[in-house]
């Protein structure tokens, strides 16, 4: 296909990289790889990006609501601990009391 708009541009080496490393044999067909890349891909990109990110949010609260419930049975299971621990020195006394 004879291409019709001839245009002269200057860029940094940085895009000429960028550009080289893009699919095609010639420069012509990696710079419109690039730019049809750009266009086409990178709007479905932002899309999936954001999902991505708002399921790390619902992430992050589930984790955060998890955290909560977790510390609190940590709270549970201290009172409980303690309550053993003060049964067990309970009951102790008691049988040494009942063995002299």
């Amino acid at each position: 296909m004879a291409k019709k708009n001839i245009r002269s541009i200057r860029f940094s080496d940085e895009l000429a990289e960028l550009i080289d490393r893009q699919i095609g044999d010639t420069f012509t067909e990696k710079f419109e790889n690039l730019i049809t890349k750009c266009v086409w891909e990178l709007p479905q990109k932002e899309k999936e990006l954001e999902q991505i990110e708002k399921k790390i949010q619902e992430k992050r609260t589930e984790l955060k609501e998890l955290s909560t419930k977790t510390k609190v049975w940590q709270q549970k299971m201290q009172k409980i601990n303690l309550s053993l621990w003060t049964l067990e020195r309970i009951l102790k006394e008691e049988c040494e009391i009942r063995e002299s």
